[in-house]
């Protein structure tokens, strides 16, 4: 079997925001690959704080050909959108109609590169804690715009015949640090996850 690459786009929960035990299920993935496979592994965390699908749209490309090898598997990941979700104000951060398109755009760049493609669908959170943000009162997260958005990513998953994984339902309120970020064991359980669909 041939060498694999693994690349992980996305934002802070990519990251690893929260996990102060092994820095985020991409470390864990990361460290699981090379402690039980034979096959050598190169994971690449290509998570930012605060990313929407717009600004990955605009590295995409760059970030991905520094790293890609023609030698060598490639698997993409994205694991984004949840910051689209966003509620400013009453308005989403990014309107679902050019969620689509970024989508889309990533998937369409991605398969350049490879036909294995991941999504990974998004988290729930604890309305308790982000409506509003402690840090900003103007923004907040809600459940019934997360699923709308994650709803519209397995479609667009589907049809462009690529990978997801639903999330949606994995993290209990008790495993989200500040009702956003999964913590140590949140991060650990989707590790979990994206260990058992990349086998």
């Amino acid at each position: 079997m041939k060498e694999t690459t693994i690349m992980v786009f996305g934002d802070s929960i990519t990251f690893g925001v929260s996990d102060n035990e092994c820095g985020g299920w991409v470390n864990r993935l990361r460290m699981y690959l090379e402690n039980n496979e034979e096959n050598d592994y190169n994971v690449f965390n290509l998570g930012i704080s605060g990313e929407i699908t717009e600004e990955t749209l605009s590295r995409f490309e760059c970030e991905c050909s520094a790293r890609y090898d023609e030698e060598r598997n490639t698997i993409i990941v994205f694991a984004i959108g949840i910051n689209d979700t966003q509620d400013i104000n009453g308005n989403y951060r990014v309107s679902i109609e050019q969620f689509e398109y970024n989508i889309k755009e990533l998937i369409n760049k991605a398969k350049k590169f490879t036909n294995n493609i991941l999504c990974i669908g998004l988290t729930k959170v604890d309305e308790s804690k982000v409506v509003p943000l402690p840090w900003n009162s103007n923004k907040s997260y809600f459940n019934e715009k997360i699923i709308k958005f994650d709803n519209l990513l397995e479609n667009i998953s589907n049809d462009e015949k690529v990978g997801y994984l639903k999330m949606y339902n994995l993290l209990s309120q008790d495993e989200l640090s500040d009702g956003l970020h999964p913590d140590s064991t949140g991060h650990q359980n989707i590790c979990d996850e994206v260990i058992k669909n990349l086998k």
